[in-house]
């Protein structure tokens, strides 16, 4: 019998500890199934999510470039997804290919373990992609203020910002607003930005607020520059790996419709993390 395959799919994948996470648990729960990465140029994209529809092939995720254009090649999506407007979850049924996006789970859910109210924040993504999406529709469903997208490319903010309002009229809104930095209860970073083998660059070109609560989305340096110089400012740093964590585990539950063992999963991180 063959292994049952789980794959990562994006551009570049190398960095990722995702394996080293859901080998664990797949081995804590006894499933004979192997995480692999699968590095994915663009032109590429087609071709590989046609591929995970292989007998073997029983999920994947999918990471940094291809959140959102994967999402043209399956078959269909979850409404979560579909209002994020993005995947990191694929999930094989029936010969059929369904996305899902376990982000905005991890997000929140690192959050609430960190003690941080998001009712009446106002907060500052910095990034316009997949994870920023996540991140936004998460604050926008937990009762945010007030967001405001930067981004290098004002019009995918513009873009992501429209695509909140559709669903969240009331939620103001900013773009690019890099005064509001400021004044924000939260700072998060939704670019890869300041992630290894680039640990000493950073997304925040200004200093942070102090008691601001600041996450890096970015799990691999353990401590980023973004959040040592946080610190540094009297704001109060929040790594990436609780997220990592719990998008992973949801994303277990979805491929194997049991419990993950959330506990091994970041025992497994953790130890990988120091031991680079």
């Amino acid at each position: 019998m063959k292994v049952k395959q789980v794959f990562l799919i994006g551009d570049p994948v190398e960095h990722s500890l995702s394996p080293v996470m859901q080998n664990a648990a797949f081995h804590a729960c006894g499933l004979d199934w192997e995480y692999a990465l699968r590095a994915t140029p663009r032109a590429q994209l087609r071709e590989v999510v046609a591929s995970l529809r292989a007998d073997d092939c029983v999920g994947a995720n999918v990471t940094v470039p291809h959140k959102e254009a994967v999402i043209e090649f399956l078959d269909d999506v979850s409404e979560r997804a579909r209002k994020i407007g993005a995947v990191n979850t694929i999930v094989p049924r029936d010969g059929k290919l369904f996305g899902d996006n376990t982000d905005m789970y991890g997000f929140t859910q690192a959050l609430r373990e960190a003690s941080v109210e998001l009712r009446g924040a106002r907060a500052v993504i910095l990034g316009a992609g997949g994870a920023a999406r996540a991140a936004v529709f998460a604050l926008a469903e937990q009762g945010a203020s007030r967001v405001a997208i930067v981004n290098r490319t004002e019009a995918r903010a513009k873009k992501l910002a429209d695509d909140v309002r559709a669903h969240f009229p009331n939620l103001a809104i900013d773009v690019n607003s890099i005064a509001m930095i400021a004044t924000a209860h939260l700072i998060v970073n939704a670019t890869s930005v300041g992630m290894s083998p680039h640990e000493n660059e950073s997304p925040m070109q200004r200093s942070f607020p102090r008691g601001a609560a600041v996450i890096d989305l970015v799990y691999r340096p353990l401590q980023t520059r973004f959040l040592r110089d946080a610190q540094r400012a009297g704001a109060r740093p929040i790594g990436g790996v609780s997220m990592l964590v719990h998008q992973g585990a949801a994303a277990f539950e979805l491929w194997t419709g049991r419990a993950a063992p959330v506990e091994v999963m970041l025992d497994a991180i953790v130890k990988a993390l120091r031991s680079l």
